[in-house]
């Protein structure tokens, strides 16, 4: 194949996602339109939050909170404190069941000063301590802040570089003759540098610094990482056969074995799933007849029992009879419940020690081949799915994934549908007719929605598989999310392909001369426009929410009757999905840093994204979500390998350099041997050394006493004064004070900020 012939196939492989080029490859067109709509999408998230007033996130959980508006729901300003002085009692204080007190709490959150001005928001947001949001959202939020802050100082160092260093090396000396246009973007890329400049040593002994500057400072990242100090009194033992799903047995067998340890509870797991469903509905028609009894005028509201009927009935009267049929069902499946007991139960010791000396010590026996952990927290557990069959949680995982990889990785990439717009003939009719501004617009706005909607996928196919724990949902979520985003956002497009099929034609036809087009600097336009879209409408959206905002306007709309919108407004405060937000935060930061050599001009714009991101996520996640529930013991696995995630993006970004050098002539064989080399010696780092992880083994105990009692390993529904709240308790009920109306000393005691120091 000619050199002809190649310039002209990788210029097209460099256009295929994209509708139309334009001067500078439509990056000015692009910064323009995403500020004017970003600016408007700020104004109207404003205006909506201005009349929603004064409410908080506890106007969810009010008596009279029925009486809201839908924008009081989802841009309120919570402008409560919390009470300085915590109370004196060691018991975690569940939060109050709203159906079951009848007044409205009033118990302040956490101390913020109220806002002032229409744009008074932005300064609370930006003024609010760690300690605030620990104690309404949990340690959860503050690791996942922290690890932002940590990207922020790389990326700010690699900003500076790219701009004072590699951008002036770019610009300045290209080749004297056919040079770029002054105008033009490629000028400002690797790729005006000619193959034997010798400035191309800068780029390569940049891209190994690199390496210890993100190793270095997300490494203090991971040694402040996320331990959490959950009930390490409690054991969780698994694999109980049917003749032995007895409290007492279970004790027995355990005090026998260890004579000198002191066991002060056992729980058996039971099967729940039908009573919580159950009781989920109860719920729902217990609250609305409440509110018909509060209704002045009851008599006058009705309800449709049947959403496609016509037929209405006195809305008081059909909640009532509803109620006491409901009743007598979840009294039923209680009673049946407590026969099916499952093969999984807690056993709480005296000291942590003794908990420690038992899971180490316990050695399965001849008959009874129990298998012991350390508990995760009841609130970390979905205590509905404790009854899945292990053997068929690993058939649905593997079925799940085979079809989620499949659809994913080799059918509806989003490079895929914008190669397949590409291709319609109306698209090239309309060329000439569509203006240049939105025409470069649209390709990275359809890569982001489209980009956007896989993580949804993903996290309703986990959800499906019925997790046994939050951590583990979410953990599973984080890292599939990533794989599958940087795999479909950056590696396959960056080679000019729209799917994984793609790539293996592409390797099986051995066209070697076409890995010229590999990670070509020019397509790191794309890119630019692509970081620019999320940073502005991206972190827009994200405020004002929309996705949930149709889900609950669907639920008014399936309503039987409006006295059923107080436990709509509740179910609707969701906990802020991290899995999701560490896998898009991720992956941004490692397209940054992979073009940050040969495209400089990428990094302020990341820079934007990662300051707005972190912005809007600290305002969400005090605002908008509910407390986070991922306390266990290895609770904060999500939080260190989302650091270890970050180790991607060097990894990736030697081996770019590398592969450029290699094909970009025989004057680069040096530069290859070298980025090879470091690449080699990284991998090996990584791999055995593991410098991320390990080094925050200093930082953490082996296990930690906590203050006050253990929690009690009893499910809502299945508690005296559960039945009312179990429904609610994944978005609203509060764990160990986090979001709750109470501030206990044991939740003060337990967690503190310089535990979880940003």
């Amino acid at each position: 194949m000619s050199e002809d012939s190649n310039n002209a196939y990788c210029q097209a492989v460099a256009n295929r996602t994209s509708f139309f080029t334009n001067a500078y490859n439509g990056i000015p067109e692009t910064l323009i339109l995403n500020t004017i709509l970003w600016v408007l999408l700020i104004l109207l998230f404003t205006v909506l939050r201005h009349q929603a007033g004064d409410f908080g996130r506890l106007a969810l959980v009010n008596s009279n909170g029925s009486k809201k508006r839908w924008t009081e729901i989802f841009y309120s300003r919570a402008a409560s404190v919390v009470d300085p002085q915590p109370s004196t009692s060691t018991q975690v204080s569940p939060r109050p069941s709203t159906t079951s007190q009848g007044i409205p709490d009033s118990t302040p959150l956490s101390p913020i000063q109220p806002e002032e001005g229409i744009f008074g928001w932005i300064r609370v947001t930006l003024k609010l301590r760690k300690e605030t949001i620990l104690l309404h959202t949990g340690p959860d939020a503050v690791h996942y802040l922290s690890f932002q802050q940590h990207l922020m100082a790389v990326m700010a160092l690699v900003t500076i570089v790219s701009l004072v260093i590699i951008l002036p090396v770019n610009f300045l000396n290209g080749p004297k003759e056919n040079p770029y246009d002054v105008n033009a973007f490629g000028r400002t890329t690797m790729a005006n540098l000619s193959p034997d400049s010798p400035w191309l040593w800068v780029h390569t002994i940049i891209t190994i610094l690199y390496i210890p500057l993100v190793v270095l400072i997300m490494r203090r990242a991971s040694g402040r990482n996320a331990f959490k100090k959950a009930a390490t009194r409690t054991i969780m033992i698994s694999n109980i056969s049917s003749s032995d799903r007895n409290k007492t047995v279970v004790r027995n067998y355990m005090q026998e074995l260890f004579p000198d340890v002191t066991i002060e509870n056992v729980s058996i797991a039971y099967n729940i799933s039908r009573l919580y469903v159950r009781n989920a509905e109860f719920e729902r028609v217990h609250e609305a007849r409440l509110y018909c009894e509060q209704h002045r005028n009851r008599d006058t509201l009705m309800a449709k029992p049947d959403m496609c009927s016509c037929k209405k009935e006195n809305a008081y009267e059909y909640y009532q009879r509803e109620e006491r049929k409901l009743s007598g069902d979840v009294a039923r499946l209680r009673a049946s419940t407590m026969n099916e007991p499952l093969d999984i139960a807690f056993i709480t010791v005296s000291t942590v020690q003794e908990a420690q000396n038992i899971v180490t010590h316990f050695t399965p026996g001849t008959y009874r081949q129990w298998h012991l952990v350390f508990a995760p927290s009841p609130d970390d557990l979905f205590w509905e799915n404790l009854n899945v069959n292990k053997s068929h949680w690993y058939l649905k995982f593997f079925c799940v994934n085979a079809v989620l990889f499949l659809v994913l990785f080799f059918l509806s990439t989003p490079a895929m549908v914008v190669s397949l717009l590409n291709s319609r003939p109306w698209v090239k009719e309309t060329e000439g007719k569509i203006s240049p501004l939105v025409a470069d617009f649209l390709p990275t706005l359809m890569l982001w929605t489209l980009s956007a909607l896989m993580p949804v996928i993903v996290a309703i196919s986990d959800k499906w598989m019925r997790h046994y724990t939050r951590s583990k949902q979410n953990y599973s979520i984080m890292t599939k999310c990533f794989g599958y985003l940087l795999m479909m956002i950056m590696i396959l497009p960056s080679l000019g392909l729209t799917s994984a099929q793609a790539l293996l034609e592409w390797g099986f036809l051995n066209q070697t001369d076409r890995w010229q087009c590999i990670f070509l600097p020019e397509r790191g336009s794309f890119y630019v426009n692509y970081i620019i879209t999320a940073a502005f409408i991206g972190t827009a959206l994200e405020l004002l929410r929309f996705p949930e905002l149709i889900v609950y306007i669907w639920s008014l709309l399936k309503a039987k009757s409006k006295a059923e919108t107080p436990y709509i407004r509740k179910a609707i405060l969701i906990e802020f999905p991290f899995g999701t937000h560490y896998a898009w935060t991720t992956l941004v930061f490692t397209i940054a840093i992979v073009y940050s050599v040969a495209c400089p001009l990428i990094m302020p714009f990341a820079m934007i994204y990662i300051c707005l991101k972190h912005f809007v996520d600290r305002h969400n996640l005090y605002f908008a979500y509910g407390p986070s529930n991922m306390i266990s013991r290895k609770g904060g696995k999500i939080h260190s390998t989302a650091v270890t995630m970050t180790k991607f993006s060097v990894v990736i970004l030697v081996l770019v350099m590398a592969m450029i050098c290699f094909f970009r002539g025989d004057n680069g064989m040096a530069r290859f041997l070298l980025l090879i080399i470091t690449l080699a010696i990284t991998m090996t780092l990584f791999t055995f050394m593991s410098p991320i992880k390990r080094c925050a083994a200093t930082r953490r105990p082996s296990i930690v006493e906590i203050a006050g009692p253990a929690p009690i390993y009893v499910p809502d529904v299945l508690k005296d004064n559960g039945i009312r709240t179990s429904s609610v308790r994944p978005s609203v009920a509060g764990f160990g004070g986090y979001g709750s109306d109470s501030v206990s000393e044991y939740d003060s005691s337990q967690y503190s900020v310089n535990s979880v120091e940003a």
